[in-house]
């Protein structure tokens, strides 16, 4: 491969070193003459841009100072000699220059640089990230729940949002608010040249009143027909009662039918299919015929048009919801300036929406043409279409420019973040249009995994005809062109061999198996690193605390939550969230039941009134800082080594906050909750984290505990149906299956 090929795509499989060819391609630009501050290279996180950064400096210093590596080097780029020792000096020089950090950043970066031309005219660009970003979105939340807009007065919101969540929101309000926004605000709030239409109203020839209306019919007209079915197991006559019983009960939005047990899955799936008689199994293979197949059918149909037309209606709820929330933030923060990254994402692709915002983004765009011309960017199957559409007229103008370049290298098989809007078709889009333009180069050989763990991925990933026949078209998509991964030197030698199992287990087995093996292989005794990978953010917790109880060491998610992940940080969470809110009755109880209480207790009585009053004042005093320590000061001899380093964490984030003059006790409360440490696993511990966290990381030993042999691929968190025409919220699985232009 020809790392300096002027347009190069290349499909790098995990571990095969596309940090190493991103590391070459940028010396080779610079050791051509490029200019280091003309390059960018853009990736996701900023570890990522971090070990770039580290890669070629330590390319270039081993280059400098030994004659056989420079040569190897060079030779890379086609050159006989390059001074590394002048290139290194000129790099090191150029650094601050040097456009290598993450997509947000860049982006960020061009909006503070052009604000006005790219119409943020309200006050001085203010990028909110992290812990602000948070508090922000927080206030503005209660700001909508508190009648935050004249259209939207408290009320008027609240059952505006009950129509978007069919009725489900739960008891805490605010964390559903937070949970809907996050899922549904980018799904709305990108720019689009034209907005798609509530759902495709034309596929619904009900109303969801209609349920009610018709259904007992229907099952009155089953059930008279029902003894002409010829049955071939007596335990289906009592299913056949269960199921009419489901169809009565159910009420459209509740979700019963698609959790009913017995007759109903089988019904739901066989009415789908052709018209006729109902080919079901239940213990027995069992043909249901007649008018009794025929009602069913129309029962089916009907409960199905019936939830799409609910589901239409929630759509038309969620977009106000989103709308509501969208207003609010321009006027508290986007016209202050005050913008989030996905506002700057959304800023950088607002050129396709209008003529005059195309105008804004050309003259831009003119002034980064003559700043940056090679353009190298990493994990392209994670980047959104807002990203692409803010990057693709500079990547054009690359591509086409003889005097530039692209370099673009990503992994279908790693598309993981679909959820959070990755696109792996772009891809395809950008080889179907920049055709004979654009090299492609595939990198098989693996750096990190054994011959044994690639003999698995191979199995699995390459049986295109399997995954085809499980999962249809959509296999195809990133199978094309499969080639088999091999192992690199030194991973094929004795010495590296490794292991790849798969087990089957009963569920309520799997954490005595996991158990089991961790301590068959030595975890916590040998210096072996160990991952296990699960798919839920609850599950992270859960499963760290059944190692804990077992005795193993354990980092979650790569960081130490302190308000969370000790008794010590949670009753300062909960005394901090008690001062905020002297209502919250969770909060209170819970610091009344901790030690915490009894200290309390003996310096107030039991008048938590004057508890409440001694504590506010007691911080304007002192602080958030001193007034925690003197109230668990108490209670800190009876504490290990861990303990105490949670309380030292908690009260340097307190002392941070008491330094920045006036702040609320709800951003306290706030700061504890939200606060996360990065911590090093170390040697012998167990890193539990999701497999989204995990990505890019490498484990001695790692463990997939509990994947669904029923949910491959899940799709319970694609929560729209989206279409160039017309968007909707995802009716039930079963639903879809029974609308063919749902599927």
């Amino acid at each position: 491969m020809d790392i300096l090929w002027k347009n190069l795509l290349v499909l790098a499989s995990a571990g095969s070193g596309k940090t190493y060819c991103l590391s070459d391609r940028i010396i080779g630009l610079a050791a051509k003459g490029v200019e280091p501050e003309k390059i960018v290279a853009l990736t996701f996180t900023r570890k990522a841009a971090g070990e770039f950064a580290d890669a070629i400096l330590k390319k270039l210093a081993e280059a400098a100072s030994d004659g056989k590596k420079s040569r190897e080097l060079a030779q890379k780029f086609g050159s006989g000699t390059v001074d590394f020792e002048a290139l290194l000096e000129k790099v090191v020089k150029s650094l601050p220059k040097l456009t290598l950090g993450t997509m947000d950043g860049f982006f960020a970066r061009v909006v503070k640089g052009f604000q006005y031309e790219l119409g943020v005219a309200g006050g001085k660009f203010d990028l909110l990230e992290g812990e602000l970003a948070e508090a922000a979105r927080e206030e503005l939340m209660e700001k909508l729940l508190d009648g935050g807009l004249e259209a939207a007065a408290e009320e008027d919101f609240i059952h505006t949002f009950r129509r978007a969540t069919g009725n489900k929101e739960g008891t805490m309000v605010l964390e559903d608010l937070k949970t809907f926004i996050s899922t549904w605000h980018s799904v709305f709030a990108s720019p689009q040249p034209q907005k798609p239409a509530w759902g495709p109203a034309e596929l619904v020839s009900v109303d969801v009143a209609d349920w009610e209306k018709r259904k007992k019919a229907l099952i009155d007209l089953v059930s008279r027909d029902w003894p002409n079915v010829v049955m071939t197991d007596k335990r289906q006559q009592k299913a056949f009662e269960e199921l009419l019983v489901n169809f009565e009960k159910h009420t459209i939005g509740s979700g019963l039918l698609g959790k009913a047990g017995g007759l109903a899955p089988k019904v739901l799936e066989a009415a789908a299919k052709d018209d006729g008689p109902l080919e079901v199994a239940y213990y027995k293979p069992l043909t249901i015929t007649g008018m009794a197949a025929q009602a069913l059918r129309d029962l089916v149909e009907l409960a199905a048009q019936c939830e799409f037309a609910a589901a239409l209606s929630r759509t038309r709820g969620i977009y106000h919801v989103i709308e509501a929330y969208d207003r609010l933030m321009d006027r508290e923060l986007r016209s202050r300036g005050r913008l989030g990254f996905d506002d700057v994402k959304r800023l950088m692709s607002a050129w396709i929406i209008s003529e005059d915002n195309r105008l804004r983004r050309e003259a831009v765009d003119f002034r980064l043409d003559a700043n940056y011309q090679h353009w190298l960017l990493d994990e392209f199957q994670d980047t959104s279409q807002d990203e692409w559409n803010g990057l693709l007229p500079l990547i054009d103008e690359a591509l086409s420019d003889d005097d530039a370049s692209v370099f673009v290298v990503g992994d279908k098989k790693q598309a993981i973040y679909a959820w959070r809007g990755g696109k792996v078709e772009l891809f395809d889009e950008l080889v179907n249009t920049y055709g004979s333009g654009l090299q492609v180069e595939t990198m098989t050989e693996s750096w990190r995994s054994c011959p044994e763990v690639l003999d698995l991925v191979n199995r699995i990933c390459g049986a295109s005809g399997t995954l085809s026949g499980l999962f249809g078209d959509d296999a195809q998509a990133w199978n094309d062109g499969w080639k088999d991964h091999v192992s690199a030197e030194p991973l094929t030698r004795p010495a590296y061999a490794g292991h790849a199992r798969i087990e089957v287990t009963q569920k309520d087995e799997i954490v005595d198996q996991v158990i089991a093996r961790l301590k068959q292989i030595g975890i916590g005794n040998k210096a072996l690193s160990c991952g296990i990978l699960v798919s839920k953010n609850d599950d992270v917790r859960a499963w760290a605390d059944v190692l804990r109880a077992e005795g193993f060491q354990v980092v979650e998610e790569g960081a130490r939550e302190p308000g969370k992940d000790h008794p010590v940080g949670v009753m300062i969470w909960q005394l901090l969230r008690w001062l905020a809110n002297p209502a919250d009755s969770f909060a209170k109880h819970t610091v009344m039941m901790s030690p915490l209480g009894a200290v309390l207790n003996g310096r107030y009585g039991n008048d938590w009134k004057q508890a409440w009053n001694g504590l506010g004042k007691r911080i304007s005093e002192i602080g958030f800082s001193e007034t925690v320590r003197e109230c668990l000061a108490p209670l800190s001899a009876s504490w290990q080594a861990f303990g105490a380093r949670r309380l030292e964490d908690l009260l340097q984030a307190l002392k941070e906050l008491d330094d920045q003059g006036v702040v609320s006790v709800r951003e306290a409360a706030g700061r504890v909750e939200r606060m996360k440490i990065s911590q090093s696993p170390g040697v012998a511990a167990i890193q539990v984290m999701t497999i989204h966290k995990s990505k890019g990381l490498g484990f001695d030993v790692v463990f997939l505990p509990g994947i669904s042999h029923d949910k491959i691929p899940s799709l319970t968190h694609f929560n729209t149906i989206l279409t160039e025409q017309w968007i909707s919220a995802a009716p039930a699985s079963w639903v879809r299956k029974c609308i063919p232009e749902l599927e």
